[in-house]
């Protein structure tokens, strides 16, 4: 028989990110940032630690808790960061997006993006490895960090004011999971870094297509 005064264990509450109010507050998060960007770019997750972070942005350990209360919160935060410098290049017209239809527009970016990607392994690494985490504490940041993504998709394939419908939002999300995990199969060895531009290229391809009804 079961005891029926045996108490369940606790669950620990993970806390929320703290978000930056004042400009003080705002410098010192991007502070962070910065510093948790070199020091992965430098020597990968290894290297990530969070009181070598608070040390090189000269703030507290316990300031960069509170912005980030674990390194998944700060990596989601980077890859988050990288959408919205991106977005906001593409939007001031920084962005040369080469192409005649979204298919190639979204291909020649997506491919540039690659390129990037493996000038800096160590960040492409730990980046693709939050991105596809499944700890429901980061949920509501990481499906952020993915909206993120698909908006500043959707303004590469139809501007600024394209408004896609719901069959072509689905398109664009197939098309960023091929993005990804070809990166995540070129990581692991599996792909070479050609087979991988190729399976981006072709994924591309899906945004010239006629996009089948969703049920």
């Amino acid at each position: 028989m079961f005891d029926v005064n045996v108490k369940a264990p606790a669950v620990r509450a993970v806390a929320a990110p703290a978000q930056p109010r004042t400009p003080a507050q705002h410098d010192r998060r991007d502070r962070v940032l910065a510093s948790a960007s070199a020091l992965l770019a430098s020597g990968g997750e290894d290297e990530l630690q969070m009181k070598r972070v608070a040390e090189e942005a000269r703030v507290s350990l316990a300031t960069v808790y509170r912005y980030f209360p674990s390194k998944d919160h700060l990596l989601l935060a980077m890859a988050r960061a990288r959408f919205e410098r991106a977005l906001t290049r593409v939007q001031q017209g920084d962005v040369d997006l080469t192409g005649s239809t979204p298919g190639e527009r979204v291909g020649a970016y997506l491919l540039r993006e690659f390129a990037a990607q493996q000038r800096r392994p160590h960040v492409t690494a730990a980046l693709a490895r939050v991105l596809v985490g499944t700890n429901p504490d980061y949920r509501e940041t990481h499906d952020e960090v993915q909206r993120m993504h698909l908006r500043l998709l959707s303004v590469i394939a139809h501007g600024h004011d394209g408004a896609p419908g719901y069959e072509a939002w689905m398109v664009l999300r197939v098309v960023a999971g091929c993005f990804g995990s070809a990166t995540r199969n070129w990581l692991a060895g599996l792909l070479s870094a050609d087979e991988a531009r190729f399976e981006i290229a072709l994924a591309c391809r899906l945004l010239d297509l006629p996009a089948p009804p969703v049920a």
